[in-house]
């Protein structure tokens, strides 16, 4: 099901520049010892923390994103251990002082059973003392994100020679929580003739809090912080964000 991301992982880094939470988990994770990632991608929060000092190791399902990651560990002299694995059926053998989720990907399991069965291997991943931290939107702020048109968000120059366009939109069903983000990539040359298309539609749930707060019960861990925003403000109904603390 995720691992649809290896159909763009040469695309990914292109198009995925957010920074606003990597000062969030470098403070998070700065004394954490060692940290699972879940869902860790082509490295964007994993590689900010490797350069702290703090020691990843690094669990995603696209095998194609893993390789991405470690050659640009290995360009910055930086050494990461990976797995591929799907969020809710691994098992690493072993446990740690922190496991964390971030850029709000347990949204992309848009069964709430599946949200159930990452967040028990989150616990059976957690040592006995140690703490998750999982991120997600409040759907309270989700409004709005219904029927939006085509939109070009932006465009590059290929190491060919050729521009790259990537244009979205979204569609998302406030009642159901569910919604489809389509990514359509176009390259052109530069007599503007298309050579290229390629379309991603992933599709995401978000969560109201009850709910969500229920699933974590149900995997046997509790809340002991809640956030709504990565400058670590409470959690409220205006929040832009629902970041959970976990413990055993």
């Amino acid at each position: 099901m995720l691992n649809n991301y290896d159909r763009i992982a040469d695309l990914y880094d292109l198009y995925v520049t957010a920074d606003y939470d990597l000062k969030f988990w470098e403070k998070e994770c700065r004394d954490a010892g060692d940290v699972l990632e879940v869902t860790a991608g082509t490295g964007r929060v994993t590689l900010p923390l490797l350069r702290a000092g703090v020691r990843i190791t690094a669990v995603d399902v696209s095998l194609a994103q893993l390789k991405k990651l470690r050659d640009k560990a290995g360009e910055a002299g930086l050494e990461v251990e990976t797995h591929r694995a799907d969020m809710r059926d691994f098992d690493l053998g072993r446990t740690f002082p922190t496991v964390i989720i971030p850029f709000q990907s347990l949204e992309e399991l848009t069964e709430p059973c599946d949200v159930t069965a990452a967040l028990r291997r989150v616990r059976a991943h957690l040592a006995p003392e140690g703490r998750a931290i999982i991120t997600l939107h409040n759907a309270a702020m989700q409004n709005g994100r219904e029927g939006q048109a085509l939109q070009l968000v932006n465009e590059w120059e290929l190491k060919n020679g050729n521009r790259q366009l990537f244009w979205i939109s979204r569609r998302y069903n406030p009642v159901s929580g569910i919604g489809k983000s389509y990514q359509l990539y176009e390259e052109y040359d530069v007599d503007g003739v298309l050579h290229k298309k390629r379309l991603f539609s992933p599709s995401y749930r978000v969560y109201q809090e009850a709910d969500i707060r229920a699933r974590i019960e149900s995997a046997g861990l509790r809340v002991t912080n809640a956030w709504g925003g990565y400058d670590h403000s409470p959690l409220g109904e205006e929040s832009c964000y629902m970041i959970f603390e976990l413990r055993l």
